[in-house]
């Protein structure tokens, strides 16, 4: 056996997955390859680490179960810019995450996925380190506006957009349905009325706005915006994240649909 694949096979090894013969050549070729033992060492270390994880492993209940929201519509939507935009909100919310501690609340990784996991890693770090992040107000909050799309759209625009979506959340921590679907599209008009409590937050609850992102616009000329914030009731010990489809229709920008992430 080559170095190759005994990397391949170091996970079955271990797992006493190989025939005896092929455990017989793995072990032969560790007694004399220092790389391929230290690899070795590594992996068995790893996997002894996380040895009846799935089964320890209990996620805190933190958030309400997610409600269906209405389906999004298909074609045109532009996800390669919601993924972006989420996932810089994500990075800068989670930066404290590393890599070694989110290997270990995988069931089984392997030593080349780690490694990957960490080049990955430091690429997503230095393009968090290159976005600009600055405080503004909006809406009479000072909030941290995240350049995901800086410059793409005019400022006016952007600001309309960012303040419906910060009017919008307001208007649910008000309790006022009637507000809310006044703020959106017929689509988001009959979701509200088909199920109010997705769309109602404890009323009176004091609103921590932590982020948002610059306003982006899809192909078909949605707008895109996130919002990550926390209230004092339901949200005090973890921000949560509501994430916006809004339209300009007849000159009024409208909210198209309203999303929920942890």
């Amino acid at each position: 056996m080559n170095c190759s694949d005994v990397r391949d096979a170091l996970e079955a090894y271990i797992a006493d997955d190989l025939t005896d013969a092929e455990q017989a050549k793995l072990a032969a070729h560790l007694a004399g390859c220092d790389e391929c033992t230290a690899a070795y060492e590594r992996t068995r270390a790893v996997v002894a680490d996380l040895k009846g994880i799935a089964d320890a492993f209990v996620p805190r209940e933190r958030f309400v179960p997610r409600p269906a929201y209405a389906p999004r519509p298909a074609g045109g939507w532009g996800w390669r810019i919601v993924a972006v935009a989420a996932s810089v909100v994500a990075l800068l919310a989670m930066s404290a995450l590393t890599v070694p501690a989110l290997a270990r609340q995988l069931p089984l990784p392997l030593t080349r996925e780690i490694d990957a996991l960490e080049e990955e890693n430091e690429s997503l770090q230095q393009q968090v380190d290159e976005l600009s992040v600055r405080l503004e107000t909006v809406g009479g909050e000072e909030v941290a506006i995240v350049d995901s799309a800086p410059g793409d759209l005019p400022p006016e625009v952007n600001a309309a957009v960012q303040l419906l979506a910060m009017d919008f959340i307001r208007a649910q921590y008000a309790g006022d349905l009637d507000a809310l679907a006044a703020m959106g599209t017929e689509r988001l008009k009959a979701d509200i009325a088909a199920r109010p409590q997705d769309y109602l937050r404890p009323v009176g609850a004091e609103i921590v706005f932590a982020q948002m992102t610059e306003a982006a616009v899809t192909e078909d000329g949605t707008y895109l915006v996130f919002v990550r914030l926390s209230d004092s009731v339901e949200w005090t010990d973890s921000q949560y994240q509501e994430n916006f489809e809004i339209k300009l229709i007849n000159g009024v920008y409208l909210v198209d649909f309203m999303g929920m992430d942890a």
